[in-house]
């Protein structure tokens, strides 16, 4: 598994359209062609959906007619899953290098709320 949930044999395509989805929260075969890079058809987007679909890792409502497509995990477990996998791959598991890369850019501006959620939290895990 390369994320909490998320098998390692999703194609390029499929792995793309689960994530434009877990950005959009909920998204049409349509939403999901614009954010595609390079898209395919309407109907090869279709296609994907529906094996995704099959893998229970998206579910379909129909609303209105219209098919809309949503993660099965909640949003923010799917993210975590997500960050998880970045952190993993390009900051060798180390979420303190992933929070330096982050947090070092020049244009990085932190809320007082924000910079004390991150100092509760850094504290928090040094508890560990």
């Amino acid at each position: 598994m390369s994320s909490p949930g998320l098998p390692d044999d999703l194609s390029m395509r499929e792995r793309q359209a689960l994530e434009i989805l877990i950005r959009l929260g909920r998204g049409t075969a349509r939403d999901v062609q614009r954010g595609l890079p390079e898209a395919p058809t309407y109907s090869a987007v279709r296609s994907i959906l529906r094996i995704l679909v099959g893998m229970k890792l998206i579910a379909k409502e129909n609303v209105r007619g219209r098919d809309h497509f949503r993660p099965s995990v909640p949003v923010a477990r799917a993210r975590r899953g997500a960050l998880q996998e970045v952190v993993k791959r390009f900051f060798a598991n180390s979420p303190a290098e992933a929070a330096c890369a982050l947090l070092g850019g020049d244009n990085v501006r932190l809320s007082a709320d924000e910079a004390g959620r991150l100092m509760k939290l850094i504290r928090e895990a040094r508890g560990k």
